[in-house]
């Protein structure tokens, strides 16, 4: 039976050989010189800190680790844990949550500039249709006042037209109302003799 118990703590001493573990959240843990707390300290160990796992004892149940700096020592298996405490977790959580923020407050300055470039886009748009709907309407008024004044020069040349013609009218009625008028008159007028020279 003895021996059983003996191999079993062999190898549950030979399964946390070597393995990584870190000081749990207490601000520092005592290293002692055996596996116990009879033994003397001989250090401590700050909190965070990983440290290799080397034997296990299961009476005390105390873990025999390795510190970073080479130095060897027993401490409390209740003081040591798989994962990082939370303290040491902390600051990188921190540094982390204020890179999220950083980039959250990046990503909504990108947002109000882009939407701030819109809204000046949207403006601007509107304000060209209205500059292109004003120079419409100008062009409107222009294109109607041309068509009026074209209306009145074909109103004009048509008039000239008819009194050119009228005036022609006149003229050649004046002209046949003389000829006709010389005409009557010519036999009335006195002939001249002809002069006879008796040579």
């Amino acid at each position: 039976m003895k021996s059983i118990k003996f191999f079993l703590c062999l190898l549950f001493s030979s399964s946390s050989f070597a393995a990584t573990q870190y000081v749990s959240d207490n601000l520092s843990i005592y290293m002692h010189s055996g596996p116990s707390l009879e033994y003397r300290i001989i250090g401590t160990i700050e909190v965070g800190t990983a440290v290799s796992t080397l034997k296990y004892n299961s009476k005390t149940k105390f873990m025999q680790v390795k510190s970073p700096t080479g130095k060897v020592g027993w401490v409390k298996s209740g003081e040591i844990q798989e994962q990082p405490p939370a303290k040491s977790l902390l600051p990188e959580l921190q540094k982390k949550y204020q890179e999220s923020q950083d980039k959250l407050k990046t990503i909504n300055d990108d947002n109000k500039q882009a939407l701030t470039e819109s809204e000046q886009a949207i403006i601007d748009k509107d304000s060209l249709i209205a500059q292109l709907d004003s120079e419409k309407r100008a062009l409107r008024d222009t294109i109607a006042d041309l068509e009026e004044r074209n209306m009145e020069l074909d109103l004009l040349q048509s008039t000239k037209d008819e009194r050119i013609k009228m005036e022609w009218l006149m003229y050649g009625g004046s002209v046949l109302f003389f000829g006709l008028l010389i005409g009557l008159i010519i036999p009335f007028l006195p002939r001249r003799k002809k002069r006879t020279d008796n040579w």
